[in-house]
């Protein structure tokens, strides 16, 4: 099955928390003009990467190869722009991976989808050859060829975070990415893998309502949102965006995932057997407040009672509640009043 966007209500707060205004930065940027040969060579000893959030492997055979026609014939290329990691000297690709991976394909004689690369549609003299087919004079100035990069260095603040806002504007053609598809990339690693794998899982799909992730990564911010105020609902800050953000930042290393496992799967358990599928979907999509009340209220239950279901509906109805999911949804009085009245409405 093909991927679904799960609908999320639309709330005027959580949109204007999910805009808060990005940092200001001191960034410092230079070109470098390098032959393919040398680009090749880097890519072959991973010293460039290509990041999680760029797009798979898109371009067809035809226009790979009129890439490498534009070098052959000594035709501009546009550059690449790569950011430096500064731990590591390493390279990630911020914008032009598909120019990248196509030259180091046509070297390799594989496309990146596995498939033989050989040229096609391009000036009839290298019609159908693979690299090594083509004259040495021919292959010299291809290797020799240069592809200027534009390295970008962050100096503050101290992390990495400008990387995915250039990328954002330098496709403004297409749809930003939110707040959850950035995290994903600043904070790769070991517990976000952790994530995308716990967001498979038949139960909250079950509870999204719809069998494949979400693209655009808003039912994985769910589970995000659930274990970040799980674990830090006492000392909550506004804007809700960088709460989040922290979380993940400081769980970003954790390989004892057990814990968020049980956590997380035990409260969906117990909020599908009692409320049933698509229990979220209070008027149209998924209302983001009434799920991380009425979750961390069943987090924190033993055993619901057997009117769990009347009493959610009494909640629904509750004038306190309503305004609590509605309107300035982020505020940290308005987080710890549902999360209250979720507790007291629906256990005691």
């Amino acid at each position: 099955m093909s991927a679904e966007e799960i609908v999320i209500e639309e709330i005027p707060s959580e949109k204007e928390d999910e805009e808060s205004e990005v940092p200001i930065y001191k960034i410092v940027s230079y070109p470098a003009d390098l032959t393919l040969e040398i680009l090749h060579k880097k890519w072959q000893r991973d010293e460039i990467l290509v990041q999680s959030f760029q797009r798979g492997w898109v371009w067809k055979p035809k226009q790979a190869s009129r890439l490498i026609d534009s070098f052959l014939l000594g035709l501009p290329v546009p550059a690449i722009f790569v950011y430096k990691e500064p731990s590591t000297e390493k390279w990630a690709i911020i914008d032009g991976q598909q120019r990248l991976r196509t030259v180091c394909g046509f070297f390799d004689g594989k496309l990146p989808d596995g498939s033989d690369f050989y040229l096609i549609g391009v000036t009839p003299k290298w019609e159908g050859m693979f690299y090594k087919d083509l004259k040495e004079t021919d292959a010299r100035r291809l290797r020799d060829a240069v592809l200027r990069a534009v390295i970008v260095e962050q100096q503050d603040p101290k992390d990495d975070t400008s990387i995915y806002h250039i990328f954002e504007r330098l496709n403004t053609g297409g749809t930003g990415l939110t707040p959850q598809e950035v995290r994903n990339c600043v904070y790769h690693g070991p517990f976000n893998d952790f994530l995308r794998s716990l967001n498979k899982d038949v139960t909250w799909r079950e509870i999204v309502g719809t069998n494949n992730p979400d693209p655009r990564m808003k039912d994985i911010e769910l589970i995000v949102r659930f274990l970040a105020l799980l674990e830090g609902g006492a000392s909550y800050f506004k804007p809700m965006k960088k709460f989040l953000s922290d979380y993940m930042s400081k769980h970003k290393n954790d390989t004892k995932q057990k814990p968020y496992h049980d956590a997380f799967l035990n409260a969906v358990s117990k909020v599908l057997k009692t409320l049933g599928p698509r229990p979220f979907h209070v008027r149209r999509g998924i209302n983001i407040a009434v799920f991380d009340a009425v979750i961390l209220a069943f987090a924190g239950a033993d055993s619901p009672p057997s009117n769990v279901k009347d009493r959610y509906q009494k909640l629904l109805r509750n004038p306190s509640f309503i305004d609590a999911i509605s309107v300035h949804t982020t505020d940290v009085d308005r987080v710890k009043t549902r999360i209250k009245l979720a507790r007291e409405i629906l256990f005691k």
